[in-house]
């Protein structure tokens, strides 16, 4: 399995993509729709919401 394989696969990693691509409920709060899909503490569910702005930040 490739490095990137592996770092896409972590669950903080999905969110924080699943957020940069925008299917987030923008009317709902953004930890618990993280918690609730990818099973996430409040601490990962935050780690996931600041990688999804390098996610953004390196796409420009």
């Amino acid at each position: 399995m490739s490095a990137d394989a592996a770092k896409s696969e972590n669950p903080v990693n999905l969110a924080a993509n699943w957020l940069a691509t925008g299917s987030a409920d923008r009317n709902k709060a953004l930890v618990p729709q993280l918690q609730e899909q990818f099973g996430l503490t409040a601490l990962q569910a935050v780690q996931a919401m600041r990688e999804s702005r390098l996610v953004l930040a390196r796409s420009h």
